[in-house]
């Protein structure tokens, strides 16, 4: 089995930026392509502060939370229903560039796994 450079899935970029890793860089397995922490944390400042952050605001990213924009790719989801059922917005992250989104349930999920995985715990 391939490893390390060799894995062909290894040289995929990244499902919002492009960026291919450098090894032993984690990544989030998004189901159509991985996910760099970097695009983790401009996507959880985001949907946060409705800013991607100073470093990251050339990359077209942008937050939303209309039905209309896609649903997230993780979940499925573009809406949250609370305990009685009413309908709220899910707030996302997306790329019309790459046709990709993420919302901000999914990206905290994300973080965790990321984290876990850098603290060797995962």
């Amino acid at each position: 089995m391939p490893t390390g450079s060799d894995n062909p899935r290894r040289q995929l970029g990244c499902r919002f930026c492009a960026r291919v890793p450098v090894a032993g860089e984690p990544r989030f397995p998004g189901p159509r392509g991985p996910i760099c922490v970097p695009c983790l944390e401009t996507g959880l400042r985001l949907v946060a502060t409705r800013r991607p952050g100073p470093d990251r605001e050339r990359t077209g990213v942008v937050r939303t939370r209309s039905a209309d924009d896609l649903a997230c790719e993780c979940c499925g989801r573009y809406e949250r229903r609370d305990f009685l059922g009413f309908r709220r917005p899910l707030t996302r992250m997306h790329s019309p560039e790459a046709g990709a989104a993420i919302c901000a349930d999914c990206l905290d999920r994300a973080g965790d796994l990321i984290n876990r995985a850098l603290a060797g715990t995962g």
